[in-house]
């Protein structure tokens, strides 16, 4: 666990030995299931999220029930939504769905607080971390509003590439759809367009890039 701190963490060594024994014996290893659902509700949040293996999908809900993700975290990230409850004033609602097996480090807020006051340094980071995601969720929210659905699809390709590591995509057009904030028949048409242009080729619950050089014009 203490390599896991260290690891995310940049202030970590300069910690008093003390509290990083409070930090890693108050903080628990918690693993959770694919398809598992954590609510992030603003200011009401159980700590911070590190994690430590696996893959979550950050989104929110509109009240007609479509999703928009906003970002992914991978192993080493910190869970800034969670990171927000100890910060006064920053409400922010969302869900994080975990899109496989995975194992997540909770430390108490209260235990968080106490250190940030203690060290200037993890506040110092806290905020940037902070600053650095809600640039992302404005990225994201520029691309809705802003960008044509092709464009936000193959930004969405190439995400997913980048996960797999492969130009197969194990991902369906529901589940695009999800990201994208829009309905599957939608992703459905354009990624047929793109199959006809040579880019991609379709099967069932695979997309395979063909051409990756024309799908990153888009």
């Amino acid at each position: 666990m203490e390599q896991l701190f260290d690891d995310v963490f940049p202030f970590w060594k300069i910690v008093r030995e003390e509290d990083r024994k409070i930090f890693i014996s108050s903080s628990n290893l918690v693993k959770k299931e694919k398809g598992s659902i954590i609510f992030n509700g603003g200011n009401d949040c159980d700590g911070v999220i590190i994690v430590k293996s696996g893959r979550i999908r950050v989104y929110i809900t509109s009240p007609n029930g479509n999703e928009i993700t906003l970002f992914r975290l991978l192993d080493g990230d910190l869970c800034i939504m969670s990171a927000s409850c100890i910060i006064k004033n920053l409400s922010f609602e969302s869900e994080m769905l975990f899109e496989e097996d995975s194992e997540i480090l909770v430390i108490p807020k209260n235990v968080y607080n106490e250190m940030s006051e203690k060290y200037s340094q993890i506040k110092d980071y806290t905020l940037e971390i902070v600053s650095g995601k809600f640039s992302d969720v404005m990225w994201v929210f520029n691309q809705f509003v802003f960008s044509n659905m092709a464009s936000r699809l193959a930004a969405s390709l190439m995400e997913y590439r980048t996960f797999e590591d492969d130009n197969i995509l194990n991902v369906t057009h529901e589940t695009i759809a999800r990201d994208l904030g829009t309905a599957r028949e939608v992703v459905t048409r354009l990624l047929k367009q793109f199959q006809l242009n040579g880019i991609v080729k379709l099967s069932r619950g695979k997309i395979e890039i063909l051409n990756m050089e024309e799908l990153s014009k888009y």
